[in-house]
């Protein structure tokens, strides 16, 4: 079964903003690729705890000087919840099918989507908060489009395929895939009844040169910015007008942490995120 390293498992429970930003840096900083199943179970965790269920005490105003506490992550439901995610993946590819190559083929990114997709509920979740995490997908089946791509490049990461990573626009996301890289996959939806989609490659013609695509330019991820992606898809919103503070506060402690270890260069959309906050600082 699927466990944490020890020196993910020392980070353990995560209390306060400070050690979750330790532990994003240990991962950012390792001579491996930094665990983005962890990492979103770590924020979906705090992100649903204080916006779905909020159950936890809000500070007092006169307390806004100190460090703001969260909902505790405790070790075993983060181990849980984690080798959940690898038990779905693994148990449902059989890689002896996709042996011969290091690199994934487009029937593995298909059947990784279709595993991620089969388990989702029925109903369609593309405009609702907080579904982007693989929290959400782990507690409730639930993922809107972003979540979905993100749980496939993660599930991939679990299979052992580094080559697999996330294609954004600023209003979809697939996967490029192969030695170079050239390979692309739709695994998610834009509009009902694009399920079929799956699998398909983002072929050349006026398609791709439309706005979803970005005339064919779009952010296409390392690990690093696949951290940053799912830094920037964390929403503080409790309401159309109120968010919590304490997810905002992390959110923005999380970008400063990418910024200052040059994860933000090519990755223009947490950059406008942060960009209120770095010149307040400046």
């Amino acid at each position: 079964m699927a466990g944490f390293r020890e020196v993910d498992r020392q980070h353990f429970p995560l209390e306060d903003i400070p050690s979750i930003v330790r532990l994003f840096k240990q991962q950012l900083e390792s001579s491996t690729e930094p665990d983005l199943a962890l990492l979103s179970i770590v924020v979906g965790a705090v992100e649903n705890s204080l916006t779905c269920n909020r159950s936890f005490t809000v500070q007092k105003e006169s307390d806004t000087l100190s460090e703001p506490k969260l909902p505790p992550v405790e070790y075993h439901i983060a181990e849980a919840l984690y080798s959940k995610f690898h038990a779905i993946i693994k148990g449902a590819v059989d890689l002896t099918q996709y042996s011969g190559s290091k690199y994934a083929s487009r029937e593995l990114v298909k059947k990784v989507s279709d595993v991620v997709w089969n388990s989702l509920t029925r109903s369609y979740y593309k405009d609702r908060a907080h579904l982007q995490s693989l929290y959400s997908y782990l507690t409730g089946n639930k993922l809107d489009c972003f979540g979905v791509a993100f749980a496939v490049v993660a599930g991939c990461q679990v299979l052992g395929y580094r080559d697999v990573h996330l294609a954004l626009s600023e209003d979809h996301a697939w996967v490029v895939f192969g030695e170079e890289g050239q390979e692309t996959a739709e695994v998610t939806w834009h509009g009902k009844g694009n399920e079929d989609k799956r699998g398909q490659p983002v072929g050349p013609g006026v398609g791709s040169r439309s706005w979803l695509y970005v005339n064919g330019c779009p952010v296409i991820c390392t690990r690093p910015m696949e951290v940053a992606a799912l830094v920037s898809a964390i929403n503080p919103s409790l309401s159309a007008t109120s968010d919590a503070m304490e997810v905002a506060l992390l959110q923005q402690e999380l970008l400063w942490l990418l910024y200052d270890l040059g994860h933000l260069t090519r990755y223009p959309m947490a950059i406008v995120l942060n960009i209120e906050d770095i010149n307040l600082k400046l």
